[in-house]
């Protein structure tokens, strides 16, 4: 019995190595594994993701707005309230929240210190929810 649980032990942990190394062929190295708490983002932090010129810290940033969307739908839907994207304004994509949140942030230099992820909530509400 010891030797078939050492055997797939050992099959388990062969396997999971090759695949993590496919997973990171062609993106990149793989990120080792960190403190969910030490990725925490004030609202300077993802301006700086949404202005930068290197292109991973622009996709770190249009996740991040994909991100704060999603909840902020899936919100307004639990508490019934309309949608924040109102079918007749056309379509919203990530650029437009993109600028929306660099142009919130101009306006309202003393949010930058707050939480990131309510600070762009804050400013696509504020732009295209109903109020």
């Amino acid at each position: 019995m010891k030797r078939l649980l050492v055997a797939i032990l050992t099959g388990a942990i062969g396997l999971a190595a090759p695949a993590q190394a496919q997973i990171g062929e062609g993106f990149g190295r793989l990120l080792p594994p960190r403190d969910a708490n030490g990725g925490y983002l004030d609202g300077l932090g993802v301006l700086k993701l949404c202005v930068a010129e290197d292109t991973n810290e622009l996709l770190q940033c249009l996740g991040f707005i994909e991100g704060v969307s999603d909840s902020l739908v899936a919100d307004r839907k639990a508490a019934n309230l309309p949608d924040c994207f109102p079918k007749g304004i056309g379509k919203v994509d990530q650029i437009d929240m993109q600028q929306t949140f660099i142009q919130f942030m101009i306006a309202h230099p003393e949010r930058r210190p707050q939480e990131g992820a309510a600070v762009m909530r804050a400013a696509i509400q504020a732009r295209y929810c109903p109020r």
